[in-house]
C-alpha cells in the first residue's frame, strides 16, 4: 500500500472511531430537544438540516462568485449593528463612545509598536479598555462615579481624539483587504455560517436580562453598589470585593450610563477581541501560507466552542482575563522576533491587565516568564528597562492587590499565597499516591472532553465539543512547527495546561490555552484539506468539521437558549416576565421586594439572586445543598435582619421549628421552590 493510500486509510479509520466514540453524547444531546415537545424536536432536525444546506451551498456560491467574499465583513457586522441597535439603541451608542475611546486610548499607548491592520484592531481596543479600568480605578478612590461627569469625560476624551476616527475607517478597510485575500478557502466559507448563527444566539444572550449565577450574585452586585455609593469600596458579606476588579468596574460605568444593559453590550466586546487575538496568533506563527484560511478558521473553532461561547456571552470576567493572557503572550513572542523592547513593554502591559481582572492571571504568568527568562541569553534588558517593566506591572496590574493589602494586610485576601501551588484537581488529593496523580493528570483530556460535568457549570459532560478529538491526529502532521517562535507559543500553551491542570479543573481558566491549541489545530487542518490535496480528503474534513459544529451548536442552544428568551426577542414578554420564566428563584426576589420595606434586610438560604433584590440582601449558599442550621440561626442573630427566604428543600418541619421558635417567623410568600419568612424579635 502506498504511503497515500495508507495515510488516506488511517484518516478514515480515525474518521469511524470519532464517530463511534461520539455518537452516543450527540444524540443524547439532541434528545434534549424533545423536552418541548415531539413537534419542536421535529422542527430543530429540520432546521439544522436547513443549516447544513446554507453552510454547503454558500461555501460553492462564495468559490463561484468571489466578489460575495470582500462584502462579507461589512454584512456581518452591519447585521450585529443593526440587531444591538433594534434592541438596545442607547446602550448600542454609549458602548460604540466608550469602544471609541478605548481605541484611541490603545493608539496613543502601543501606536508604535504595532504594523498591521489586524494587530491595530485587536491591540488597541483591548489595551484601552485595560486602561479605561485604570481610570475608573482612581475615579473609585476618589468617589468620583458619577454618571454625569464620566459621560462628560468620555465626550471630551471624544473631542480630543476626533481625528481618529478617519484613520480607523481606513483601518477598516486594510481589514477588509487583507480578509478578502485569505477567506477564499471553503473550509472557512463553512465556518462562516456557523460563526454568523453562534454570534446570533450569543447577541441574544447579551441582550437579555442576566440570568447566569455568578454575575447576579457577585459580579454585578459588587458593580451596582459602586455606582450606588460612587466609590471604590469593600461589600460587606461579599469578600469577592477584595479582589481585583478590572472588569467589575466597567460593568460599574453601564451602571452609571444606562444601566444592567450597558454593562452588558460594553463588556461583550472581550469575546470577539479575544476571537481576533487568537487568529493574530495564528496569522504570526501558525499560517503556512500568506493567504490561508487558517487564522479566520481558528478565531471560528473558538468561538464555536460550547463553554467558550457561554463563557463571552454572560456577564463574567474570564473572557477579559484570556483577552488579556493572549495578549501578553503575543507581546512577549514578538518581542523574541524583533528585539522590540516595546513588544515586551506592551506583553506585561496586557500581563498587568490579566492581573486586575482575577489572581488565575497567574497561570499564564508563569509560562510567560520561562519564555522571558529563556530569551534573556540573547536579549540583556538595562536596569532602566527593568525599571520601566516594574512599573508597568505596579502600576496596571498590582495596584488592585496593594489595596487589599492597605485594607486586609494580605493582598491576596481571601486567599492566601499558597493557593497557587494546592491542588484541587481531586477530592482527597493530598492522601493519593503518586501513580493515582499521575493517573488522574493523564485523563484530563478525555475527563473534559466526556466527563466535564466539574469542569464547566454545564448540564453537559461534553463541554469542549469535539474539534479538538476529531482533528486530534493532525496535531502531530509534520510541518506544522517549522519556526523557532511557533514552538515557543506552543510550549506557552503546553505549559499553562500542565500548571492548570495540577492546579484546578475548570475549563473556562484555560481559554488562553486553548486559544493558542485552536490556531495551531486550525493550521493544520486547513493544510491537510488544501486545495492540492484530493478531493476526498477535502470533502471528509469539511464532513467531519460539520458533525462537529452541529454537536457545538447543540450544546450551546442548550447553554444559552430557552422558550422565554425567544419569546422576548420576539417582543411577546417582557423583561420582567422573562425573569420569571427563566430564573427560578425571581419570583421569590420579587415578592420580598414588594413585601419590604426601605432600611429592612433579608437574609437568603438557596437564592442568590442578590443583583435583583432592592433591599440589603445575603446570601448562603451550598453547591451540594449541604445547609447547616447552626451556621443559619447565628448570621441571622447578628445580623439583625427582618425577613427570611428560603429554599422548600431545606424548609422541613425540624428546621423551621427552630426558626419559628427563636425568631417568630411567620410565613408571608411561597411557591414551588422557595418561601419567605417575616422574623420577629422581642
Amino acid at each position: 500500500m502506498s504511503k497515500v493510500s495508507l495515510k488516506g486509510a488511517l484518516w478514515l479509520a480515525w474518521i469511524a472511531l470519532t464517530v463511534a466514540v461520539t455518537a452516543k453524547p450527540f444524540l443524547w444531546h439532541l434528545e434534549y430537544f424533545r423536552h418541548p415537545g415531539r413537534q419542536f424536536f421535529s422542527l430543530y432536525l429540520g432546521a439544522l438540516a436547513v443549516l447544513v444546506a446554507a453552510a454547503v451551498l454558500y461555501a460553492r456560491l462564495r468559490q463561484a462568485r468571489p466578489a460575495l467574499i470582500g462584502w462579507e465583513p461589512r454584512v456581518f457586522v452591519g447585521f450585529f449593528l443593526a440587531l444591538f441597535f433594534v434592541y438596545a439603541p442607547l446602550s448600542s451608542l454609549f458602548s460604540i463612545l466608550i469602544g471609541f475611546v478605548c481605541a484611541s486610548f490603545g493608539r496613543s499607548t502601543l501606536g508604535r509598536v504595532t504594523e498591521s491592520p489586524l494587530e491595530r484592531l485587536t491591540l488597541w481596543p483591548a489595551a484601552g479598555l485595560g486602561i479605561l479600568s485604570i481610570l475608573l480605578f482612581l475615579l473609585g478612590l476618589a468617589r468620583l462615579y458619577y454618571g454625569w461627569l464620566l459621560l462628560a469625560l468620555l465626550a471630551a476624551a471624544a473631542l480630543a481624539f476626533w481625528r481618529n476616527a478617519r484613520r480607523f475607517v481606513e483601518l477598516a478597510r486594510r481589514a477588509e483587504t487583507a480578509y478578502a485575500a485569505c477567506a477564499r478557502d471553503p473550509l472557512w466559507g463553512l465556518c462562516l455560517v456557523f460563526v454568523f448563527v453562534f454570534s446570533v444566539v450569543s447577541a441574544m444572550v447579551v441582550l437579555s436580562p442576566e440570568i447566569a449565577y455568578d454575575p447576579i450574585s457577585f459580579h454585578f452586585v459588587l458593580a451596582h453598589g459602586y455606582a450606588a455609593m460612587h466609590r471604590l469600596a469593600v461589600m460587606p458579606h461579599l469578600p469577592y470585593s477584595y479582589f481585583p476588579q478590572a472588569v467589575e468596574l466597567l460593568y460599574a460605568l453601564g451602571f452609571l450610563l444606562d444601566g444592567q444593559m450597558t454593562a452588558k453590550v460594553l463588556t461583550c466586546a472581550f469575546f470577539p477581541l479575544a476571537a481576533m487575538s487568537v487568529a493574530l496568533i495564528g496569522r504570526r506563527w501558525f499560517s503556512q501560507a500568506a493567504g490561508g484560511a487558517g487564522p479566520l478558521v481558528a478565531a471560528a473553532l473558538f468561538v464555536t466552542t460550547p463553554f467558550i461561547s457561554w463563557t463571552g456571552s454572560v456577564a463574567k470576567n474570564d473572557l477579559a482575563l484570556a483577552l488579556y493572557l493572549l495578549l501578553a503572550l503575543y507581546g512577549v513572542v514578538r518581542w523574541i522576533e524583533t528585539a522590540r523592547f516595546g513588544w515586551l513593554a506592551a506583553g506585561v502591559l496586557f500581563l498587568a491587565f490579566g492581573f486586575g481582572v482575577k489572581h488565575v492571571a497567574v497561570l499564564g504568568a508563569a509560562p510567560l516568564a520561562l519564555l522571558v527568562l529563556w530569551n534573556l541569553r540573547r536579549a540583556r534588558l538595562s536596569a532602566r528597562q527593568w525599571a520601566i517593566l516594574a512599573a508597568i506591572f505596579i502600576c496596571c496590574g498590582l495596584c488592585w492587590h496593594i489595596r487589599t493589602w492597605i485594607l486586609a494586610g494580605n493582598p491576596l485576601y481571601p486567599e492566601v499565597s499558597w493557593s497557587a501551588v494546592r491542588s484541587t484537581t481531586a477530592e482527597g488529593h493530598p492522601q493519593l499516591t503518586w501513580l493515582d496523580r499521575a493517573r488522574i493528570y493523564a485523563l484530563v483530556p478525555w475527563t473534559v472532553h466526556f466527563h466535564g460535568w466539574f469542569a464547566f457549570e454545564s448540564p453537559s459532560p461534553n463541554p469542549a465539543g469535539f474539534f479538538l478529538v476529531a482533528f486530534f491526529p493532525l496535531l502531530w502532521l509534520r510541518g506544522g512547527l517549522k519556526t523557532r517562535l511557533s514552538r515557543l507559543a506552543l510550549f506557552f500553551c503546553a505549559a499553562y495546561f500542565l500548571y492548570w491542570a495540577a492546579i484546578l479543573i475548570k475549563v473556562r481558566y484555560a481559554i488562553a490555552a486553548f486559544g493558542v491549541l485552536f490556531a495551531y489545530l486550525a493550521d493544520r487542518m486547513c493544510a491537510f484539506a488544501a486545495p492540492e490535496e484530493p478531493r476526498a480528503r477535502r470533502a471528509s474534513v469539511l464532513a467531519l468539521a460539520t458533525y462537529c459544529f452541529l454537536f457545538a451548536l447543540s450544546l450551546t442552544l442548550i447553554l444559552e437558549m430557552n422558550v422565554p428568551r425567544l419569546k422576548l426577542f420576539a417582543r411577546r414578554i417582557s423583561r420582567e416576565e422573562f425573569l420569571r420564566e427563566s430564573l427560578v428563584t425571581y419570583r421569590s426576589i420579587e415578592a420580598l421586594n414588594r413585601l419590604a420595606r426601605p432600611g429592612e434586610g433579608a437574609y437568603s438560604v438557596g437564592n442568590c439572586s442578590t443583583f435583583y433584590a432592592s433591599i440589603e440582601f445575603d446570601c448562603y449558599y451550598d453547591y451540594q445543598g449541604n445547609y447547616l442550621l447552626d451556621k443559619i440561626v447565628s448570621d441571622i442573630q447578628d445580623g439583625h435582619y427582618q425577613y427570611l427566604l428560603v429554599a422548600n428543600s431545606w424548609a422541613d418541619f425540624r428546621h423551621v421549628h427552630v426558626i419559628e421558635g427563636l425568631f417568630h417567623a411567620a410565613p408571608v410568600y411561597e411557591d414551588e421552590s422557595f418561601r419567605i419568612y417575616r422574623l420577629r424579635r422581642y
